[in-house]
């Protein structure tokens, strides 16, 4: 046994080894120590993110290049090497591979970024971060109704967005068209209904209106897309049981279910003023009344 031990250490590999496993322990801790350091002196969020990702990568080039400089010496049978365990490898780490490459159309690609709000996987909330094997998503929905967080922290590997649709709720112009519906009865004016509701959509929305109209601008300049009207649009629609008005508006695409409840609201409060010549529609019940039996007579 005691022999056998010195046999192995003894052999040149075994220095190398060692070597190759302290530089790795110093390159960690020199890397947690700096990220360290931008964690608690860099107070913009975006830019921490952006350093501490940085480190992390320096780390892993500090890695390979002390690897390499430790075994340059067996680099001449490297290629016999890659050639052995190329196939074996793939096959054993494809998921792996994918989701590196995937990392790399995320990265390069410019699909989304930490902060976007995205659906991907059949998963909508928010990236926190993006690893090389995987995103890390706060979760919006599921059980939670609207677009609110549901505390869930989801894990999504890479490659899904090589054989999935990304769809991006924030990337260039982050608004979203969203539409509320609001019935009325068929004897009252319309065209009372109808100005009630435009002036409150353009009176609650004006500040997101200035604010979309900046964004959409640049948008246009780097998109090809159609000039898309921005402003507040009422439409009507009726049949023999009411009429239903259809308020378009823009909105933040974070304030979605905030701003519909501040929308009602305010319509409901106007509505309240119009002394009755608006009033809101229920579906109407008829109740039919079957007459008693009646006991005939000896």
């Amino acid at each position: 046994m005691i022999e056998t031990f010195h046999d192995l250490t003894a052999h040149p590999m075994a220095g190398k080894l060692l070597g190759l496993l302290l530089s790795l322990l110093f390159i960690l801790l020199l890397v947690r120590f700096a990220q360290m350091l931008a964690t608690n002196n860099i107070l913009n969020k975006d830019l921490r993110y952006k350093t501490r990702k940085a480190l992390s990568l320096s780390g892993y080039v500090l890695g390979l290049l002390a690897a390499i400089a430790i075994f340059s010496n067996q680099l001449s049978n490297l290629p016999v090497l890659i050639g052995l365990l190329g196939v074996g490898i793939g096959f054993a780490l494809r998921e792996l591979i994918q989701s590196l490459f995937g990392w790399l159309v995320v990265t390069f690609g410019n699909l989304y970024k930490p902060g976007d709000r995205i659906k991907l996987g059949g998963i909508m909330g928010d990236v926190m971060d993006i690893g090389p094997l995987t995103t890390t998503v706060m979760e919006c929905g599921d059980w939670v109704k609207s677009d609110l967080y549901n505390g869930r922290v989801v894990y999504l590997p890479n490659n899904i967005v090589l054989r999935e649709q990304v769809q991006n709720y924030s990337v260039d112009f982050p608004f979203l068209w969203d539409e509320i519906v609001v019935p009325v009865r068929t004897d009252c004016d319309h065209r009372l209904a109808r100005s009630i509701l435009l002036d409150v959509g353009k009176r609650e929305q004006a500040d997101t209106m200035a604010a979309a109209q900046e964004y959409w601008s640049n948008f246009m300049l780097h998109h090809r897309a159609e000039d898309a009207r921005l402003d507040v649009v009422v439409t009507m629609s009726f049949d023999a049981n009411w009429i239903e008005f259809t308020l378009r508006y823009l909105v933040d695409y974070s304030r979605r279910r905030t701003t519909k409840d501040r929308l009602f609201t305010a319509i409901l409060d106007e509505i309240e003023k119009s002394a009755g010549r608006v009033r809101i529609a229920a579906p109407s019940v008829q109740v039919t009344e079957f007459p008693s039996a009646v006991t005939p007579q000896a």
